[in-house]
């Protein structure tokens, strides 16, 4: 796949995208156990939708964020996090120093296997990495098909965001946990359409083509919702594993 450079594209909506993507429901604390004190690792790691999670639930948290105006939201936000000049496949960390890897929506951006290497490099044994996509489900057609519209109908070089990972069975990681946590997510047809704005299908459409779909997805959402609130069927999924001992 050509790199179109849509990936390093996200800091030119920074702003939206801490406004109108999805934080971490809170039943995701079900899927991590106790996190308090300990020392993670989160990578790709925005502008802090899931940092600031990790921080409320007690973990010391550690991050890499390559994008210079998607990191300076999330300094801003929580000013305490540590900063990681790196990215995915090169984390500036010692061997086995951190408890937890996660990453959430943002490992299909990652140059596998040299990311899954580093992250079993820096966990300690038996540590667990996270992978989680946090988006509309897929489970109910009427959201799936209305997910498409994020990108070009003809587009070949969209990243295909993931529901699992399929981690090298003879690999560093063990026993690993697929997972889908399905809940719901009250917006307006505005944030709905600011939601929209922040995926990098749109990120790289013309004014012109970002403003017909603004009016399509607003034709679509008053045809089946009309006006007021709409709870969205949303999925938090993905798959946890540990890091077999060295």
């Amino acid at each position: 796949m050509t790199d179109d450079g849509r990936g390093r594209r996200f800091g030119t909506v920074a702003e939206k995208y801490d406004r109108f993507r999805p934080d971490p429901p809170e039943e995701a604390s079900s899927l991590v156990g106790d996190l308090n004190g300990l020392d993670v690792l989160e990578v790709g790691a925005g502008t802090g939708k899931l940092t600031r999670f990790l921080l409320a639930h007690g973990a010391n948290v550690s991050v890499i964020e390559p994008d210079e105006d998607m990191r300076r939201v999330l300094v801003r936000r929580s000013p305490g996090v540590r900063v990681l000049a790196g990215h995915a496949e090169s984390v500036p960390a010692g061997d086995g120093v951190f408890d937890a890897v996660f990453s959430s929506s943002a490992w299909h951006w990652f140059t596998q296997p040299d990311a899954t290497n580093e992250f079993a490099r820096v966990l300690r044994d038996d540590g667990t990495i996270y992978v989680w996509w946090n988006g509309f489900s897929s489970e109910n057609p009427w959201m799936a098909e209305f997910a498409t519209l994020r990108e070009g109908p003809s587009d070949l070089r969209v990243r295909v965001r993931g529901r699992r990972v399929a981690f090298d069975p003879d690999g560093p990681f063990i026993d690993p946990r697929d997972f889908d946590l399905d809940w719901t997510w009250p917006r307006t047809i505005d944030e709905v359409v600011g939601n929209f704005e922040t995926y990098s299908g749109v990120i790289i459409q013309s004014d012109e083509e970002r403003g017909e779909l603004e009016k399509l997805v607003r034709e679509r959402l008053a045809q089946r919702f009309g006006g007021g609130v709409i709870e969205l069927a949303m999925t938090l999924r993905g798959t946890s594993a540990r890091r077999r001992p060295r």
